[in-house]
Order: structure tokens, then sequence, then C-alpha cells
């Protein structure tokens, strides 16, 4: 990769809920361009990325998705089959010449779902489309919105800001995103402006019936076996305040899951009457602990993921600890999250 000086970084944009003119701009000049996403890539990442990708070449753009084989959730992998025609790379290889890279809800260059890393300062132009609060607008153009839903939404926005038609399945593409980051447009993200994007989708031709399906009413045992021990291991602290559950890397593999089976899960203990915060512990891998955090009503949760070397959005966010134990995780991100509510003034 090239060690050439980085180029100026657009203004980050934080308010506007469509792209600059100068985005957009040069988002016209590419012809090329390969699309990334952030690991353990969910339905918002996944929709966000083909979407977009889908879209570009039914306009005449030869756009590529980078994304490692054997990275999506059984879940999700029906998205995969909205995409037919889309060509997908597992590596970033030099030998091939792309003219852009374009990143899609991905908060942090060093979480860019392809290797290897690629260099954002070098020949390719990069661009960022994201909405987590905690972005750092590391490409060189970046249009990151933390008042959108999902990044399938501001796709959407944009495949209009473009004037390209939106065929059914880009359409089911968007849909399924922004379903998935809304949870079913019940969750806070949710808007208006949210609602009316869905609606525009629909008409456009998305398979509402079908993502429904295979989002909500799809089970496969092994996921099944997996909720099994989620809701066995929930645990209540903080006089009903807080909830977790946790799995161990022997708890997903005897379930015959993987690490990236483990998407909302930590919608079980959330679920519970009273909680304001929530949490999922996941060893995936052997020796790496992964939390992911949920707020309800007004609590935030990204201060506590950034205390711990994490981000994502206000009320949810995501940390991964490496090199201890899953007992001492659970005490320690417990105890911080007490302290997290007193310090809101949570009662």
């Amino acid at each position: 990769m090239s060690n050439a000086v980085a180029a100026p970084r657009t203004p980050e944009v934080r308010s506007n809920r469509s792209p600059t003119h100068e985005f957009v701009k040069h988002l016209q000049t590419v012809r090329k361009p390969i699309i990334v996403g952030h690991v353990t890539p969910d339905a918002d990442c996944i929709g966000s990325n083909f979407g977009l990708a889908l879209a570009m070449r039914e306009n005449g753009i030869d756009a590529t998705v980078g994304l490692p084989t054997g990275c999506v959730a059984n879940k999700i992998s029906f998205m995969l089959d909205l995409s037919r025609g889309v060509p997908t790379t597992g590596e970033l290889n030099p030998s091939i010449s792309f003219d852009s890279i374009i990143v899609i809800d991905t908060a942090a260059a060093k979480r860019i779902n392809i290797q290897p890393l690629p260099d954002l300062g070098g020949p390719l132009v990069s661009f960022n489309i994201d909405h987590h609060i905690t972005n750092d607008d590391f490409a060189r153009h970046n249009w990151v919105d933390p008042h959108a839903s999902s990044s399938c939404e501001m796709v959407s926005v944009l495949v209009n800001r473009l004037g390209w038609k939106m065929s059914k399945p880009v359409a089911s593409l968007l849909y399924a995103g922004l379903y998935g980051d809304t949870g079913g447009f019940s969750l806070p993200c949710t808007s208006a402006e949210s609602l009316r994007i869905g609606a525009e989708l629909v008409s456009a031709g998305a398979d509402v019936a079908h993502i429904g399906e295979q989002l909500c009413r799809s089970q496969n045992r092994s996921d099944f076996e997996l909720l099994r021990r989620v809701y066995d291991h929930t645990t209540v602290v903080a006089d009903g305040r807080i909830a977790y559950s946790h799995l161990s890397y022997k708890d997903i593999t005897d379930a015959g899951c993987k690490a990236d089976d483990i998407d909302d899960q930590v919608s079980i203990p959330r679920a519970l009457k009273g909680v304001r915060l929530a949490m999922l512990f996941s060893e995936g891998e052997p020796g790496v602990v992964r939390i992911n955090l949920r707020g309800e009503g007004t609590v935030t949760v990204v201060e506590l993921a950034q205390r711990f070397g994490g981000g994502g959005h206000a009320q949810s966010a995501g940390v991964k600890m490496k090199n201890k134990p899953m007992e001492q995780v659970i005490s320690e991100v417990v105890a911080a999250a007490e302290e997290h509510l007193r310090n809101l003034g949570v009662k």
C-alpha cells in the first residue's frame, strides 16, 4: 500500500440529513469502487453495502463488495441472495485496480472488514458513510449523520439524491437493514424520516413479508439453542435496572453457532420490565469477550463503551476485551455500569 500523504478530508457533516454537494460530486466520479463494512456485519451493514453496490451496478458502475468468506450470520444470510450479481472479494488485492473505497456503517478504520486494512491516505479515493456518533471522519470524503437510524436509511437518501431508480432488490436490501437497526421500527432511533423512507422502500418493491419472515420467524435450531443459554444465564442487578447475560465459547460452539451469529441476543435481558441498561457478554473466540450494550429510556451507553475502548451509538454500543477471563470482564463492566447509572441519576 502507498505511503502517500493523506489528502485533505472534507469537513465532518453531523447535522445534514443529506450528503453535501461536494461529497456527491466526488462520488459521481468513481467507476470501480470496493465497498466495505465493519467486522461482524449485521443487517444494516450487509444491506447498506450490497444495496449501494447493486444500485451502482444497475447504473453502470463496476462496484465490488469486500466481504471475507463465512463472516455473515445465518440469520441474515438470505440478504446475500437478494444481492446476486454483486461480486465480492475477501481481501484487498493490490493487483485489482479499484479506483476508490467506500466504507459504510463503520465507526473506525480499524474495524473495516477486509485484510489488509486499507491505507485510506493512499491512492484510493476514500469515502465514509456512517451513522455512529463516535465516528472520527477517517476517510477523505465523509458523510456522518448520527441522527440517522441506520446506514441503510442514509444510502436510501443517497440513491434518491443521485437520481437513480430504486429497484426491488435494492429496496429489499435497504429495508432489511433499516428494519434491523430500528428493531422493527420500535427503537428510539426510529424517526418520522425513518418511517417515511421505510414507506418509500415498500412502495419501490421491498419484500416486507419475506424480510419479516427471515429476520423474525426463521430461527435455525442452533440459534434457538443459543437463545436458551442466554435466557438461562440472564442476571438482574441494581434493583432491576441492569440485566445481563453471558455466553462462553463452549456455550456458543455447543449450540452449533459461531461468533458471527451473536447479534441481537442482548434483546433478551433488555426485554425485562424496568431494565434501563442491558448487556450481553459473549466469547466468540477463546480469550476475546465481546460486550453488547443497550440503553433504555434516556439511558445512554456509548460513554460506558468508550471507557473500555469501545464505541457505537448513544444507546447501542459495543466493546471487545482481550486476555481477561469472562468472570473478570463481567465483574468490571457490571460495576462500571452500576456507577454509570448512578452518575446519570437513574433510580
